[in-house]
């Protein structure tokens, strides 16, 4: 008999054993072949990552010269050169381009005419220069002669190196008609030998025809990924972007797997459009024998072992179930234990709880009621038990608890914050917010629920002494804000007074200067002249007869020239007749011209044909012209003032610029003439706006802007 049983056993055993050396084995080759698709998916989504890396990667560095490649085009020494062509020009052209190829550490960069011609060249002096050879057909010269910026990635027509191009416009002095191109060639080898030789994999950069421009394997540049039709072909042999060709089929097709070669191996395929280079791409290609010896070599060194323990644990295991369900009984026995000390300290905080508690059945009726509830509501516990908890509601809260609260909670079993009100045993009423939750049976129907009460009748008062609080308040405000708009309105008034005035007292000062200048012009003047005359007469009298009396007849001829060259210059500039005879166009040449021939500052005068104004706006523009050239010869030590007086779309706009040392806008202490204050009060009173631009050794730049109502 113990011997029958011994065999039962160990066939049993045997029987589990084989049962678990079969079920390791065949989970190890399920799992192989799980590990193995999981290998292959990790693979492509490190080669997506990587991609995506080198993608961001690429793109950055193939837009690191295009603020450059601006900053050449801006350059005065480029627009002289297209302006005016000739061997010094082109000489400082050639050091200009010279120096960004040397500073930025790039191939070449050249300027070209607006016929596509290269007219410099910071390789003129190579044997693959190509100063003189026509571009016009690459489309980074197109582009950019239309005024568009491009970037270009080529086959160089002379230097057959791969780069990529940098094109801008370069416009004149008015930014407003392109003289030529400026280019910068940027080499890829760098690129290609810093981003695509660290992988493994076969990395390709290819152009939206499948080129491949960039690739870790040299063998594949200039071969073509899939193949392409003659009509293609042709396309891209007439483009000249990578030479004449012709351009080999790599070979390379697409299955359901990937791509495969024309050998047959089969690549996981991954590929990425780089940004701003729309429909180039970057590929990676993983041979799939590669992954798959890369998973099967650890896999076999660690199937075999794990089969064997995985046999030996099974056989462990039947001993061991017994221990555990021995275990698991004593175990609920331990939990009903203290399920039943759990209940006990459940009911007991239920009860000892300050805060009001009750639970209602599936009928509205109260199953239970924590000790704060009864203590509170002023009732006996079995006074509550069994009734209908509307029952110590007022009638408003029993409707609205009826009708919208109970059919909400028994859908959905849970409702928050919900306005009660009860009534308590003496009559007095507190208000409450009520939260509950509904407690369900295995069917997942709600059979009870568990409600916490909290007494915010303080909280609704003091929210309702708040809220007058709040009335008040923004009754007031709205009292204050009337004042305060009939301050403004005050304060308003006497502004435009201000202003009248202010324009009154300008417009006679300009009279009084006009009348004065008159009257120096017309009277002084007169008399000065027929002064004049008499010297004159004097001196040739003298002549032959006192030597010494001529001499100082002559003198005073001299002195009384002088008196009259004076009274002039006070009169013009107290106000100058060409303002009123001709216009402030004339006026402002003509001042401009004055204070040039006075100083040896350049002073330079640009304008647009300009309509008629009315006196008061040329008056003013005039006076702050003259004033903010008067400041800049007296205290910015400027080699250059520039004054442009142009014709925009609302208006005209006077600007005064110089290349002076500047001054601190918030520390002047400018108060006396007109000065800045000045020129703000006449900008004003015409309707204008003035602003200042001015730094430490940056120069001064005022503008006014005054907008001619049609």
């Amino acid at each position: 008999m113990v011997y029958t049983v011994a065999m039962r056993l160990r066939i049993i055993i045997l029987i589990l054993a084989l049962f678990a050396f079969l079920s390791a084995s065949t989970g190890g080759w399920l799992y192989y072949f799980s590990y193995r698709e999981a290998a292959f998916q990790k693979t492509e989504s490190d080669a997506h990552t990587r991609l995506t890396l080198l993608t961001r990667q690429l793109s950055t560095h193939l837009s690191e010269h295009i603020k450059p490649v601006k900053t050449l085009a801006g350059i005065q020494e480029l627009q002289v050169a297209l302006k005016t062509t000739n061997l010094e020009t082109i000489f400082q052209a050639n050091q200009i381009l010279d120096h960004f190829t040397t500073s930025l550490d790039i191939d070449v960069s050249y300027l070209m005419d607006k016929n596509g011609i290269t007219l410099c060249s910071s390789n003129r002096n190579a044997h693959d220069s190509f100063v003189g050879n026509d571009f016009s057909f690459r489309p980074y010269y197109t582009e950019a002669i239309k005024g568009m910026p491009a970037t270009y990635l080529a086959l160089g027509s002379t230097s057959k190196k791969r780069g990529v191009y940098y094109s801008y416009p370069i416009y004149d002095g008015s930014g407003t008609t392109i003289l030529g191109v400026a280019v910068i060639k940027s080499s890829v080898e760098f690129l290609e030998a810093t981003l695509f030789s660290k992988s493994d994999d076969t990395l390709l950069f290819t152009d939206p025809n499948g080129l491949i421009f960039i690739s870790n394997k040299p063998g594949l540049r200039f071969q073509l990924l899939w193949e392409l039709d003659e009509d293609k072909l042709n396309a891209l042999t007439d483009s000249r972007q990578f030479g004449n060709g012709p351009w080999e089929w790599a070979g390379f097709k697409k299955n359901n797997a990937g791509v495969m070669d024309n050998k047959g191996a089969e690549y996981l395929y991954s590929r990425l459009e780089v940004p701003h280079y729309p429909n180039w791409q970057i590929i990676s290609l993983r041979n799939h024998k590669e992954i798959e010896r890369q998973v099967t070599a650890p896999f076999i060194q660690v199937i075999g072992p794990v089969v064997l323990f995985v046999s030996i644990l099974a056989g462990l295991l039947v001993y061991i179930l017994y221990q555990l369900a021995a275990r698991e009984l004593t175990q609920r026995k331990q939990a009903e234990k203290k399920l039943r000390l759990s209940e006990e300290r459940y009911r007991h905080i239920y009860h000892k709880t300050p805060i009001m508690l009750h639970s209602i059945d599936t009928e509205g009726n109260i199953t239970r009621v924590s000790d704060h509830w009864v203590e509170v509501m002023g009732y006996q516990r079995d006074e509550v038990i069994g009734e209908q908890l509307t029952r110590f509601f007022t009638r408003e809260s029993r409707n609205f608890a009826i009708n919208s609260i109970f059919p909400r909670f028994f859908s959905t079993g849970f409702c928050k914050d919900i306005p009660y009100t009860y009534v308590k045993k003496n009559q007095e009423r507190i208000d409450i917010l009520l939260s509950c939750y509904g407690m369900r049976n295995e069917e997942g129907e709600i059979i009870r629920s568990l409600a916490v009460s909290v007494d915010v009748t303080e909280k609704n008062l003091a929210e309702k002494d708040l809220q007058m609080a709040k009335e008040k308040l923004s009754q007031y405000s709205l009292d204050l804000e009337g004042q305060v708009k009939k301050r403004t309105a005050q304060l308003e008034n006497a502004q435009v007074n201000l202003k009248n005035l202010s324009k009154n007292i300008i417009a006679s000062q300009e009279r009084e200067k006009e009348l004065i200048a008159q009257e120096l012009h017309d009277q002084l003047g007169q008399v000065l002249t027929a002064l004049r005359i008499d010297a004159v007469w004097i001196e040739r009298y003298l002549i032959k007869i006192d030597a010494k009396a001529w001499e100082r007849g002559k003198r005073m001829s001299a002195l009384i020239d002088d008196t009259i060259e004076d009274v002039r210059d006070m009169a013009y500039r107290l106000r100058p007749r060409v303002l009123d005879d001709l216009g402030l166009t004339d006026a402002l040449e003509s001042l401009v011209s004055d204070f040039e021939k006075r100083s040896n500052v350049s002073c330079v005068f640009r304008h647009d044909d300009l309509p008629e104004v009315d006196k008061t706006l040329a008056t003013a523009l005039y006076r702050i012209g003259q004033e903010a050239v008067t400041n800049a010869l007296r205290h910015s030590c400027a080699t250059t003032i520039l004054v442009e007086l142009r014709m925009e779309q609302k208006g005209i706009v006077l600007t005064i610029e110089d290349d002076g040392c500047g001054f601190d806008l918030d520390n002047t202490t400018d108060r006396n003439g007109f000065g800045l204050e000045g020129m703000q009060e006449r900008a004003n009173l015409v309707g204008g706006k003035l602003t200042i631009e001015t730094a430490k050794s940056r120069g001064t730049k005022i503008c006014c802007n005054v907008t001619i109502k049609g």
